[in-house]
């Protein structure tokens, strides 16, 4: 019996220390914050632009999406222009998305770190990313860039 309880103990002890080990790996990542992987600021592109951003900090978790903010927890919303290419014809399912939450023209939100703009007209633009909390607000971080369609 002496023997049972003490590798239960131990077994119990494991998971405290598993647990707080792992509550000190999610707390060292620190302030959510989101940059471009690509394009890079700068670029020179096609009229289809295929966009990819890094995170930090932050999940995206699509079951949330419409709920209740949870820290370091959310989705994105990208822009072109300030809104004016999230629509459908630019931001194909997440601006058909964005139409669906009466943010067209505003942003294009995104479940995945990544976004296609096509049909963009020659000619400068600003992109834009920012985190989302559940419920849509902004989170706070957010990364901007300029490319040149050629």
């Amino acid at each position: 019996m002496d023997i049972r309880k003490r590798v239960l103990g131990g077994a119990v002890l494991a998971g405290v220390v598993g647990v707080v080990a792992f509550a000190g790996v999610a707390g060292a990542a620190g302030k959510p914050g989101v940059s471009f992987v690509s394009p890079k600021s700068g670029a020179t592109t096609s009229s289809t632009v295929a966009i990819k951003v890094k995170l930090a900090g932050f999940k995206i978790d699509a079951s949330m999406v419409g709920m209740k903010a949870k820290a370091g927890v959310g989705h994105l919303h990208f822009s072109v222009d300030g809104g004016k290419f999230d629509h459908p014809k630019y931001s194909g399912a997440n601006g058909a998305l964005a139409v669906k939450l009466h943010v067209d023209g505003k942003y294009s939100p995104s479940v995945t770190p990544s976004i296609t703009y096509k049909h963009l007209p020659k000619g400068s633009h600003t992109v834009k990313v920012w985190l989302a909390n559940n419920d849509h607000s902004p989170e706070g971080a957010s990364a901007t860039i300029k490319i040149t369609v050629k």
